[in-house]
């Protein structure tokens, strides 16, 4: 009895610096944010209650609506395509193909650099003089060809997306890592019986993926709904408010109003949001479940 309350007081003690860390940096702010979503506050004078009016005014807000649109539409972007893609990567990489190595360094090389920098890098990359994509398609005949995509209505939304959609590297690595945790008998199974290398992927794999697919989901959708820096340096959520998302409108309540009860409360949507999507994907890939197949 002794060692055990010895081994839960060593616990504690350990945990408590942690604990003490997650309340500063974490849980204070998260209950800050929670209050002051039902008050009026501009950051510095003494918060006053006004119940819902916060809430009320942002789903009466037609540019709530919007960025509510823009951001659900990037999570279905995430989900259905840039989820899979990682996958795809994922399983092509685990059969090492000549120069797999190579290329699953290469295809971590976005996720390192900074977003920052990845959208100054796409600002010259879309600018319509001199940026890279108009150039080529000029070169391959259409000379007069000149787009301005970051600011062009039919073409913001799209090249912002392009922007984050096809770098899944955190995606495939998580997804490489579990399938080295299936075991190698149940493929030598399938191949004995005649198993394409797709019908093994389609009906052994990708079955046995779901609990990390839901993760890449959840992983994949919340970062699209903090994204920030990437919209705000290329478009800052125009034109108009074609690339407008939730966490730009919290920052821009911020900085051009001082309405920071009303941010918090945008703030406390989105983590709803978050939780949300946190429980249909651990309903729908049924994560919660350890031991069935």
């Amino acid at each position: 009895m002794k060692a055990k309350t010895t081994k839960t007081l060593w616990a504690v003690v350990f945990l408590l610096p942690a604990f003490a860390i997650f309340c500063l940096l974490y849980l204070t702010p998260l209950i800050t944010a929670a209050v002051s979503s039902f008050s009026r506050w501009n950051g510095f004078n003494p918060m006053e209650f006004n119940g819902f009016y916060n809430y009320a005014q942002i789903f009466a807000d037609p540019d709530f609506h919007n960025a509510l649109l823009n951001t659900l539409q990037w999570a279905l972007w995430a989900a259905l395509v840039h989820v899979p893609f990682g996958v795809l990567v994922a399983l092509i990489l685990s059969r090492k193909p000549k120069g797999w190595r190579f290329v699953r360094a290469s295809f971590m090389i976005p996720n390192i650099i900074s977003r920052a920098a990845l959208a100054i890098l796409f600002i010259f990359i879309f600018k319509p003089e001199v940026g890279i994509l108009n150039s080529l398609i000029r070169a391959v005949g259409f000379r007069d060809f000149s787009i301005n995509w970051l600011y062009d209505p039919r073409t913001a939304f799209l090249s912002i997306t392009n922007i984050w959609l096809w770098y899944a590297a955190v995606i495939t690595l998580i997804t490489m890592a579990e399938l080295t945790a299936i075991s190698p008998s149940i493929h030598e199974s399938a191949i004995i019986d005649g198993a394409s290398d797709f019908q093994i992927d389609w009906y052994i794999n990708i079955p046995l993926l779901r609990r990390i697919i839901g993760t890449g989901v959840i992983i994949a959708v919340t970062s699209v709904f903090k994204m920030f820096d990437v919209i705000y340096m290329t478009t800052n959520g125009g034109p108009g408010n074609k690339t407008v998302n939730i966490a730009v409108m919290m920052v821009r309540s911020i900085v051009h109003t001082n309405r920071y009860g009303y941010a918090n409360a945008l703030g406390i949507i989105l983590l709803l949001m978050g939780v949300g999507v946190m429980l249909i994907s651990t309903r729908l890939f049924r994560m919660a479940k350890a031991n069935d197949a």
